[in-house]
């Protein structure tokens, strides 16, 4: 189970970090489309949330979200 889980907006899309058994893992997915649409962020776990979250605005900077 999750044990925590953050999701915001970011330019055009969603990005969800989250803590499982203590390391960090986020996806993102173009804001409109539907949930289930996201796309894991290549490169995890992290070790913090900041670490997961950069990631993942860098990979959605880079086209890779959609």
């Amino acid at each position: 189970m999750d044990e925590e889980r953050t999701t915001y907006a970011y330019e055009r899309y969603t990005i969800t970090t989250l803590r499982d058994e203590g390391v960090w893992w986020a996806k993102a997915r173009v804001a409109v489309k539907v949930d289930g649409a996201d796309r894991p962020v290549l490169g995890g776990p992290w070790k913090s949330r900041v670490e997961a979250a950069t990631a993942a605005e860098a990979f959605c900077d880079g086209k890779g979200a959609g």
